[in-house]
């Protein structure tokens, strides 16, 4: 399997446009390509599925075990002329200051060839430092070659023969360009459908990458990647008897997904129904089960709030039974009001009698473990599982399910009912797959409640 990482020495070295430009000149050329984020940015991969035209996925170490990685890695890449993993953050950077979940962890688990984005910027010779640096910090970096970004034309010629003697391939000098520039906010890029001209920015730098990047050199890499380590197929539980029908929130409010979580529960006998809590009017006819994920429900309040008849369906749903599980900007949705970065104040779907509030700082960020206080719709009482937050906003209900920890400090969160798990982590189904077998199994015992309810009568 044809596979190779582009990382970066830290987080704005340029990566991400780099990643961009390599996906859409291979798409150009006709490969078949499929793309990663290493680690669990919901963002960075909206990028890559807009010009793959298929769903990019994440691959994080934090929440999966190496057989996992390797598995869901050729899972998701069959029958594809080669993948295209971004790395996160530095290259070496992870949980505190050990290897686990950063880039370079992923591409020791998955034996993938590595090539390193330089931001050159300010920089002359320190150029060669940091490039020898990185290469020598860990004996299997894995790091088989360099992308000079913004680098004087000047310096390339002496870059060059440095890396050349140190059997470092250099893959090119990529410049900067104000024409495909990407803005960004707290939670990083603007997301894909905020981009009116993306097309045409991403055409763009996909001829800035065959100019000024060596394809056929990254082909040749990804070539040379050992067969990865498979002993077995993934086989979470087996496949519901009955279709369910589960409603996922798909809209500009709300796009924070893991593709795998939702292909887990298709594996499980679940058909995925998307609806734009800002656009449609009421939920999708005969579902099972309700996910609103995370996204930016504050930048869509005003719209989100004048859907009256939606939000009114949300509420008479979920308080009729409905299995829903809310994470984050699906948490805040279902408030009874949220003050927004600006301070309006808007009128939510009011399934929590709640508040919450915009703040200026970070309140949670990073990896977490999840540890059950009681049972509910995910778990039973003291089951585990990892998790991630980034969120700017507080709420004034009393979170009491599960026990967040994250070091040295803990808190409690999600607010729950028996059909209902709402809170700020964003869960990864693969950390522990059982949470997503037994939502299927709320869903499919609310299906059959839901079956067998007399029809009403016509007049």
């Amino acid at each position: 399997m044809q596979r190779i990482m582009i990382a970066g020495t830290a987080s704005g070295s340029g990566k991400t446009t780099i990643v961009c430009a390599v996906l859409q000149a291979l798409v150009n050329r006709r490969r078949k390509t499929a793309a990663f984020k290493c680690g669990p940015d919901f963002i960075d991969p909206m990028f890559h599925s807009k010009i793959i035209g298929t769903k990019s996925r994440n691959l994080d170490g934090y929440f999966m075990d190496r057989k996992t990685l390797n598995a869901l890695l050729y899972k998701n890449t069959r029958g594809m002329d080669i993948a295209v993993i971004e790395g996160v953050m530095g290259y070496y950077d992870g949980l505190g200051m050990e290897d686990t979940a950063s880039s370079y962890a992923l591409a020791r688990d998955t034996e993938t060839p590595v090539v390193l984005v330089v931001p050159c910027k300010g920089m002359g010779r320190s150029v060669q430092a940091v490039i020898d640096g990185y290469v020598n910090f860990k004996e299997d970096s894995h790091i088989k070659g360099v992308i000079f970004n913004q680098l004087a034309p000047s310096l390339y010629p002496a870059m060059k023969a440095y890396c050349e003697k140190n059997n470092i391939r250099v893959l090119g000098c990529f410049p900067k360009t104000k024409k495909a520039e990407i803005g960004s906010r707290h939670l990083g890029l603007i997301t894909v459908d905020e981009i009116a001209d993306l097309k045409e920015k991403m055409q763009i730098l996909a001829e800035l990458a065959e100019q000024y990047i060596d394809l056929e050199g990254i082909l040749e890499l990804a070539q040379k990647a050992k067969p990865l380590n498979i002993k077995e197929n993934l086989q979470i539980g087996t496949q519901g008897k009955k279709q369910l029908r589960i409603a996922v929130a798909r809209d500009k409010a709300f796009c924070f997904y893991y593709e795998d979580n939702l292909e887990l529960l298709r594996e499980l006998g679940s058909e995925i129904v998307e609806f734009s809590p800002i656009a449609d009017q009421q939920l999708p006819k005969d579902i099972d089960g309700l996910i609103l994920g995370g996204g930016y429900p504050e930048l869509y309040a005003d719209v989100l709030e004048k859907n009256h008849a939606m939000r009114q369906d949300i509420k008479e749903k979920i308080q009729a039974g409905l299995p829903t599980h809310a994470e984050c900007g699906g948490f805040l949705y279902l408030h009874r009001e949220i003050t927004t970065p600006n301070g309006t104040t808007n009128q939510m779907a009011g399934v929590l009698d709640g508040t919450c509030i915009f703040t200026e700082k970070l309140q949670h960020f990073g990896y977490v473990e999840l540890v059950a206080f009681k049972d509910n719709l995910l778990c039973k009482t003291g089951d585990k599982i990892r998790a991630h937050e980034f969120h700017r906003c507080v709420s004034d209900l009393a979170a009491d399910t599960f026990r967040t920890e994250k070091g040295d400090r803990e808190w409690c969160s999600f607010c729950a009912a028996d059909n209902l798990l709402a809170g700020f982590p964003h869960i990864h189904y693969y950390a522990n797959p059982q949470f997503a077998i037994n939502f299927v199994e709320k869903c499919a015992d609310y299906s059959v409640k839901r079956s067998s309810k007399p029809a009403k009568n016509a007049d």
